[in-house]
This record gives structure tokens, C-alpha cells and sequence, in this order.
């Protein structure tokens, strides 16, 4: 008899152990899958509600998630909209716990290129949110002429002010040095 309720106590350990590592492995594997998670899902699974992004030099930006790409969105604030890159984001509320993959590979995969060349085709006058390396960012207000490679090129409207009135009417903007991008009132 003492050998069975060896045995049972045995089993049960084991039994125990083996439920330990279960636990323990699916709980590696929900946070191996979640490091895999973008901030464009978590966006994507939000979209339309409204959320509140502030951008790494301080400005709080308010609106609703429409275009989602993985390395920009945008964020719809009637009568404006903001193309922002996902690089200048320095933290976003209002954003639930769900994340939603983008399914087609072409929209997943949309460059901030590609959404400033829309805007340049279009000849819409935008204001380029620029980080100037203070508090507030210097807005730039024209035309997109040219989307290279890691800059655009913005030809400023009349009246547009420059922090020296010195500098060409046309800029290159690196887009390290973008934070959002702005058209519509």
C-alpha cells in the first residue's frame, strides 16, 4: 500500500510539472506572437475610433485612424487630415488591446514615399511639420514637387514664413525630420 501512494504522489508531481510547462510554454508563445505585433495593427484593429497621438517633440494630435500603412498613417480630423510617419509617433491613446494584420501584402507594404507622392500628384498645398530640434516644430506651408528616396522636396506657398528669410523658397526635407504632414484646412 505504501508503494502506490508512492507512486500516486509521484504521478501527481509529474502530472503538476508537466501543467507548469504547458503553462509556461504557451505563455512564451503569446508573448512571441505579440513581439511580432506593429503599431500599424494595433491602429488597424482601431480604426475609425478616435484616438489621441503625440508626436516625439510634444504636439497632442486628435482624430480618427483612417490609411494605415506599416511605417505611416492617417489621422482624419475633419476638414484636415494628417499623413503621419510612424517614426515621429511618441506614444498613441485611445487604442484598444486587439491588433489587426493587414491581409494584402501591396497596402502593408506602402511606403511613406508612396503617400506623399499622392499628395505631390494631387498639388494640394500642405503644411510639412518639421522637427527643428525644439519645443515647437517649424511648419513649412506649399507643394510637394518632388518624393525622393528619404526626403521631399516642398516649394513653399507665398507668405509661408522661414526661420531665415534667407532660404530658397524650395526645401528638402530629409524624412527623419518629418513629423506629420498636413492638407485640408
Amino acid at each position: 500500500m505504501r508503494w502506490d501512494a508512492l507512486f500516486s504522489d509521484l504521478e501527481a508531481q509529474m502530472a503538476a510539472a508537466g501543467h507548469l510547462d504547458l503553462e509556461a510554454e504557451v505563455a512564451e508563445r503569446a508573448r512571441a506572437e505579440q513581439s511580432a505585433v506593429l503599431l500599424a495593427d494595433r491602429l488597424r484593429a482601431g480604426a475609425g475610433r478616435p484616438v489621441e497621438v503625440l508626436l516625439r517633440h510634444g504636439t497632442r494630435c486628435r482624430g480618427k485612424v483612417s490609411q494605415i500603412a506599416d511605417t505611416w498613417f492617417v489621422l482624419e480630423d475633419p476638414p484636415r487630415s494628417l499623413l503621419i510617419p510612424a517614426h515621429a509617433v511618441a506614444t498613441v491613446a485611445g487604442v484598444g488591446r486587439r491588433a489587426a494584420r493587414e491581409e494584402s501584402a501591396v497596402r502593408r507594404s506602402l511606403s511613406l514615399s508612396s503617400g506623399l507622392r499622392a499628395l505631390a500628384r494631387d498639388r494640394v498645398v500642405v503644411g510639412c511639420m518639421v522637427d527643428v530640434g525644439r519645443t515647437d516644430p517649424w511648419t513649412v506651408t506649399g507643394r510637394i514637387d518632388v518624393v525622393g528616396g528619404d526626403y521631399l522636396e516642398v516649394t513653399r506657398a507665398d507668405g509661408a514664413e522661414a526661420p531665415d528669410e534667407r532660404q530658397p523658397r524650395t526645401l528638402l526635407i530629409p524624412f527623419a525630420a518629418l513629423l506629420a504632414v498636413r492638407s485640408g484646412g
